[in-house]
């Protein structure tokens, strides 16, 4: 199979939605900056040259051979780039809202064959031990396409994972009020700070890799100091799981393998972040993340059928917890943005907010709410979907018009329940699906974060550590990247 990718169309002799084994991408018409041209040319069988207006032309020889004609009609011979999930993204030239990445880690072929190998306690397993973690978003996916509810859906995985071999099953959402508590703190600090420090405020949510990618790589230093320093949920859960499970599951921390289910290929990305790399253990904090499209593909290998499944419980963090499944209130991607202004209404003008709407400004994607006192606007957040949105956010903030005190940004249109790696019907358009997911997602039971809950399971992780330790545990660092302009080729 040939695959071409330009920025602005994808050429290929058969379409597949196996995001594991192929190169692809999708939403091409939400791509970002028109004024890069690339060029990423993969394995050819047929195709001789690939040309984009305004780039030189590329001649692939049938010795496999790639070779630039540069402007004086000389040809010049290309070095080989091997990608890695680091690397993606590097040109600033193919993000997409719902990217579809260059992926060769991480597979559910990998994955089911680390499954195998616990399972047949082989001698050459890296690991010994699975910890899954599942975000709602697959969840949702799955009850709407097998037509199940949310809980039934939740408890047909976390049998499934079992199945493969898995000593535990979370929610991911277990974790998120330590992050949400985190973001709050977090901004309310930049807030206090902004008569002094001209780049504390706005606040930009840090919880989409698509986005971050996208900021430390086509806009660099100037934006990073907006962006919130808060862990994913993903991150901190997988944290935590590294430091406080191996001693119950008697095993180390590096034979550990932490799983998480999320709803894009993004979060693979963010899981290969050298960030992440527990450099004592050279082990990653997550391991694998695989997708409801994956999820699929190891059905079908299993020869089971998902309505099929058994039903099994999910794990608790703690006994004292109550075994039910709920979620933060606010967007289907995390609540961000409402958890935020609830939070600093509260903690910086004494307001309790019980209900908060957000009302949609040019597009359904763009939405705000606002604080007001005596007439005055004091607060304002709004939740930024979709790269032409974040678009417009960002050249905004480049001409120093005020936009908000917050922002929660997510790449994909309509947010992570939108996700490049859900599960998509053919009858379905995108409007309904999306309609669907949104139902689904108001049938999860909502809670308010309960700080003193989410403080309690702090201390019990993080107990007397020093506030940098805290600081390393919760937070994460954002690093502008060089564009590089040189044609990458794909080796598989």
């Amino acid at each position: 199979m040939f695959t071409t990718i330009t920025k602005h169309k994808t050429t290929s002799m058969a379409t597949s939605s196996r995001f594991s084994s192929i190169v692809q991408l999708t939403d091409l018409d939400d791509f970002i900056n028109p004024s890069q041209e690339c060029i990423k040319p993969a394995k050819t069988a047929n195709v001789k040259q690939v040309t984009s207006a305004g780039s030189a032309k590329i001649q692939i020889g049938d010795d496999g051979i790639y070779t630039q004609i540069n402007k004086e009609g000389q040809p010049e011979k290309l070095e080989k780039a091997q990608i890695t999930l680091n690397d993606c993204l590097a040109c600033s030239g193919c993000i997409t809202s719902a990217e579809s990445v260059l992926i060769g880690q991480q597979n559910h072929t990998e994955f089911l064959k680390l499954c195998k190998e616990i399972q047949l306690s082989s001698e050459s397993r890296v690991y010994d031990k699975i910890v899954v973690g599942l975000s709602s978003q697959p969840i949702l996916s799955f009850a709407n396409k097998f037509q199940v509810s949310p809980i039934e859906a939740r408890a047909k995985l976390s049998a499934l994972f079992r199945q493969l071999g898995a000593a535990k099953v979370f929610d991911v959402e277990s974790f998120a009020d330590m992050c949400l508590v985190e973001c709050g703190h977090d901004f309310v600090q930049r807030f206090r700070e902004k008569s002094t420090n001209a780049t504390s405020v706005p606040v930009l949510a840090s919880a989409c890799p698509g986005w971050i990618c996208y900021a430390e790589k086509t806009h660099g230093s100037w934006i990073l100091p907006h962006i919130s320093e808060v862990k994913s949920p993903q991150q901190i859960a997988a944290t935590f799981i590294k430091d406080l499970l191996p001693n119950e599951l008697q095993t180390d921390a590096s034979r550990l393998a932490v799983v998480m289910i999320m709803p894009c290929f993004d979060k693979k990305l963010e899981a290969s972040r050298s960030d992440f790399l527990r450099e004592d253990q050279q082990t990653k904090d997550v391991d694998f993340v695989i997708t409801p499209v994956e999820i699929e593909q190891i059905l079908e290998e299993l020869d089971v059928e998902f309505t099929d499944l058994d039903s099994s419980h999910v794990d608790h963090l703690s006994k004292a917890e109550i075994p039910t499944w709920n979620i933060p209130s606010g967007s289907g991607s995390g609540g961000y943005a409402e958890h935020v202004l609830r939070f600093a209404a509260k903690e910086l003008y004494d307001v309790t907010l019980e209900h908060i709407t957000f009302q949609p400004v040019k597009n359904s994607d763009i939405r705000e709410a606002f604080l007001e006192m005596d007439g005055q606007q004091v607060l304002s957040v709004a939740i930024c979907n979709g790269f032409r949105n974040i678009q417009n956010l960002v050249q905004k903030m480049k001409r120093k018009k005020r936009t908000y005190d917050y922002v929660e940004v997510m790449a994909c249109p309509s947010g992570c329940l939108n996700g490049g790696a859900q599960l998509r019907l053919e009858s379905n358009e995108t409007k309904i699906l999306l309609s669907n997911l949104e139902i689904l997602h108001t049938k999860i039971e909502k809670h308010d974060i309960d700080e003193t809950k989410a403080d309690d399971l702090s201390h019990a992780w993080l107990g007397k550590s020093s506030i940098e330790e805290r600081l390393k545990r919760l937070r994460t660092n954002y690093h502008a990247v060089q564009k590089s302009t040189n044609a990458l080729t794909v080796k598989w």
